[in-house]
């Protein structure tokens, strides 16, 4: 919860807060950047906006990976938001840096978002915001993932999901263990 002075930090379980959610950010930001704190207001605008939608009221979340340099500073940013955040230290260390590279985060401020399932809809939000400020075309999905999300249940799309996570773990076992073996020849 927020207040204009203060944020104030309560633990919660990832599965509650993002139960029931369509479309999930994730907000790469910092006190420090000035593009930031310029586009914070108009993000913050936007989900209000998005989640007040009739029939869609509260199916978006956004939560904040602060590039803050400190505690305080991420403290005194986030009364800035309405949103989730992860922890400061969590953000701030290697979780933090585990989803900016997982998520090509060049630059800041950046938005990612992802759909109910956990695959990339955008990593390109933070730029179709100004674009689109009424949301028309919220949350931006291509063609293809709006027809295989309208015809293919979520239990089967978490599955197949599942199943290449896997296939895709061995392939880079192997691979991983042919390159280990090809310069270990190579340094005989």
């Amino acid at each position: 919860m927020v207040d204009e002075t203060h944020a104030q930090v309560h633990q919660h379980y990832t599965n509650e807060v993002l139960s029931g959610k369509k479309v999930v950010g994730l907000y790469f930001s910092a006190d420090w950047c000035g593009p930031c704190r310029q586009f914070t207001p108009d993000l913050v605008n936007f989900y209000e906006k998005m989640n007040a939608r009739r029939g869609k009221k509260d199916e978006f979340e956004i939560i904040w990976v602060s590039r803050c340099r400190d505690v305080d500073s991420f403290g005194q940013y986030f009364t800035h938001m309405k949103w989730l955040a992860l922890p400061p230290q969590e953000a701030m260390g290697q979780r933090g840096q585990y989803l900016g590279e997982k998520f090509k985060v060049k630059s800041i401020p950046t938005l990612v978002l992802l759909d109910e399932i956990g695959n990339v809809i955008t990593l390109d939000g933070r730029n179709k915001i100004p674009m689109d400020k009424a949301g028309i075309g919220f949350p931006w999905r291509s063609p293809m993932s709006v027809l295989i999300s309208t015809l293919v249940p979520k239990s089967f799309r978490l599955l197949v999901k599942s199943q290449i996570a896997g296939v895709l773990d061995k392939a880079k076992a192997v691979l991983g263990g042919a390159a280990a073996r090809g310069a270990r020849a190579a340094a005989r």
